[in-house]
């Protein structure tokens, strides 16, 4: 077995990957929100199921505000950065329900 196989099967190797990934999304996330690397991949691929997967979601299921939550969502990570953006999605979320009429406007603040 060669010396990178075996490298590969011991748990060091994965948790100092992991530990180096997690290190470096720390570090992007302290930077200006149009420069994390993360965000951009976020907002991009927010804007693919907003091209491509949203004709299917929209079956099931439709948006009770304005704009829509994916739109939000990109909206607050574009403006405030990752960390911030996706906790403003996820309390945006979290406020949905019944209650709540079709077409309520909650722009990003």
């Amino acid at each position: 077995m060669s010396a990178l196989r075996q490298r590969l099967r011991r748990p060091e190797t994965y948790l100092a990957l992991v530990s180096a990934l997690l290190a470096w999304t720390a570090y992007d996330a302290t930077r200006e929100p149009r420069s994390q690397t993360l965000a951009n991949l976020y907002t991009r691929s927010v804007e693919l199921y907003q091209g491509h997967g949203r004709a299917v979601s929209s079956r099931i299921f439709q948006c009770r505000y304005r704009p829509t939550c994916s739109e939000y969502s990109r909206q607050a990570v574009g403006r405030y950065g990752i960390a911030a953006g996706l906790r403003l999605t996820l309390r945006r979320l979290a406020s949905c329900r019944a209650h709540v009429p079709m077409g309520t406007e909650d722009p990003v603040r």
